[in-house]
């Protein structure tokens, strides 16, 4: 909603303000489930919650509930080394 202002007595017309730009957002943080979280990792729950309790991928607490960034799963996965085949 704009405001509009109304010209008291005798002020000038007020030059019409440009439109502010929004910066683009980026995708919204997405929280997954850990049977989610292990489906993008393509891994067992179990295998995911080993490598939260070593610290190497970040959890968040709902309540009760465990949760898991995207953006944590995709920084675990950008720092894995890739192991040369032999």
């Amino acid at each position: 909603m704009t405001a509009t202002t109304i010209p008291l007595f005798d002020d000038p017309p007020a030059a019409p303000r440009p439109a502010r730009s929004r910066p683009v957002a980026a995708e919204p943080e997405v929280l997954l489930t850990p049977d989610e979280a292990a489906d993008v990792l393509k891994i067992g729950r179990s295998k995911l919650y080993e490598l939260m309790a070593r610290g190497l991928i970040n959890s968040v607490k709902l309540g009760r509930c465990r949760r898991f960034r995207r953006s944590d799963l995709d920084l675990f996965i950008r720092g894995l080394e890739a192991v040369p085949a032999e």
